[in-house]
């Protein structure tokens, strides 16, 4: 059966219609309210976004969440969890420095109006071994302990692109986001199958190796956190007994323009349905009801939040998506993202290369990732995650007085607050009535708006304006 998908688009023209407002009335309107009880512990769950990165949530769009949160009588908490070290200068492999990153795109205390909580714990450690015997290849999921203690759960994503994944929306802001390290590298599938079919391992090709000659060479050796990669005047050497599969040394070798260490195709669709796997691993530590999805489908890079810089979005903005259910949530995100035009120059003009010519309508992050990103969703039915059939309600708030003000700092009109403030001291009337003073010379408009944009005081002396004014 389908499940409901609610929807408001990005657009606003007037008080009701800004952003944030729209998803604290999509909030009650997909009934997630109904998951918190009074006194519940809420997760928030985020990406707080890597260090440089410029396109991730901004601090009023998850605080407008964590609000409704505290007016429906829970405790929030807004939380994210530490990564593997997946490239040279990470800054989120420990909690204190996820905790430095996430302060540095406004992620507070004092911004959210709630706490800031690394849901694995300083170094990732912190976790619940959930059993997964419906998983399409893992069985096994570590779930970060903030999360398994909650009593609620607001998945809070921001969809995207994403380099492995290929599409990042509510079921990989748990399905990765929700995972302690053991647990992202148990989705990773480090270690599942053997080094020679590369599946689960770095693909090695030792002949793409510039060995010492390469400049990079001592930052992939130093981008091994267990010492596994050595290089020397023989080439690329991998010690697998010590790999564990973090990523570093492919995307240090990708990201430099190099081919030596990098990913099979095939491993792109198997992490996406070992990532929906880990996602099942989350829902199963809350009782039936007591988690809701939304999504902010706006930036949509077509990379991560995860990557510390940011490209032009293959779409423009979309809106705001919130459902009970990830899958269909998700489903109706890559439909809608699909159906949009293409953003002009975006996704470095991924889209301009397409043999044929891009058509509206065709996969967005299948172009700009190599691989289709349903595999995620289709692998999530088959482990009973959710469904991919959605009914689209869509939202448009109403242009009322009372919900004007429904969502401002204050409902009553500021107007009113100044004017109590005069009734105490109308300081104007101290100067009133003003003195009306001709303009002595009026500047020629045509000289102003001239098509040179000479500027007519140019041509009019400062003194003799002045000595105008002063008449």
């Amino acid at each position: 059966m389908a499940e409901k998908v609610w929807f408001t688009d990005a657009n606003a023209t007037n008080w009701t219609e800004a952003l944030a407002p729209k998803a604290k009335d999509l909030f009650y309107e997909a009934k997630l309210n109904q998951c918190i009880a009074k006194g519940d512990s809420v997760a928030v769950k985020i990406h707080v976004g890597e260090w440089n990165r410029s396109r991730c949530l901004r601090p009023e769009l998850v605080a407008a969440i964590v609000e409704e949160v505290k007016a429906c009588g829970g405790r929030p908490f807004v939380t994210d969890t530490t990564t593997v070290v997946y490239h040279l200068f990470n800054s989120r492999c420990t909690g204190a420095l996820e905790l430095e990153t996430a302060a540095r795109h406004g992620f507070t205390e004092g911004a959210l109006g709630c706490p800031v909580i690394i849901a694995d714990g300083f170094s990732g450690d912190d976790d619940v071994r959930v059993e997964l015997p419906t998983g399409v290849i893992l069985k096994e999921a570590y779930v970060a302990g903030a999360l398994v203690h909650a009593d609620a759960m607001i998945n809070l994503a921001h969809a995207k692109g994403h380099p492995i994944t290929s599409f990042g929306g509510c079921v990989k802001n748990i399905g990765i986001g929700g995972q302690s390290k053991r647990g992202k590298y148990n989705e990773h599938l480090a270690h599942w199958g053997s080094p020679e079919d590369f599946i689960g391992w770095p693909a090695i090709y030792p002949d793409q190796c510039l060995n010492l000659g390469c400049e990079f060479h001592k930052l992939c050796e130093d981008g091994c956190h267990r010492g596994a990669i050595v290089i020397d005047e023989n080439g690329f050497h991998l010690d697998t007994e010590k790999c564990r599969l973090c990523y570093s040394c492919q995307v240090t070798c990708i990201f430099t323009g190099h081919g030596c260490a990098t990913f099979v195709p095939d491993y792109f669709p198997y992490s996406q349905m070992a990532m929906s796997d880990a996602a099942l691993g989350v829902m199963k530590c809350f009782e039936k009801g007591k988690v809701g999805h939304m999504a902010y489908c706006i930036d949509v890079d077509p990379n991560c939040d995860c990557i510390p810089w940011a490209t032009l979005p293959v779409s423009p903005d979309i809106g705001v998506f919130a459902s009970m259910d990830c899958v269909a949530l998700d489903s109706a995100i890559l439909d809608m993202i699909d159906a949009a035009p293409v953003y002009p120059g975006g996704a470095n003009k991924a889209f301009e290369g397409v043999p044929g010519g891009y058509k509206q309508g065709m996969d967005k992050f299948k172009i700009t990732q190599s691989t289709a990103p349903r595999f995620q969703l289709t692998a999530a039915v088959k482990n009973g995650l959710g469904v991919m059939e959605y009914d689209l309600i869509t939202y448009e708030p109403p242009l009322t007085a009372e919900h004007m003000a429904k969502w401002q700092i204050r409902t009553t009109p500021t107007t009113l607050i100044q004017r109590a403030m005069w009734e105490k001291r109308d300081f104007l009337k101290e100067v009133e009535p003003f003195q009306r003073i001709p303009f002595a010379t009026k500047p020629p408009l045509a000289d102003y708006d001239a098509a040179d944009r000479t500027p007519f005081l140019k041509k009019l002396p400062v003194k003799a304006w002045v000595e105008a004014l002063g008449k």
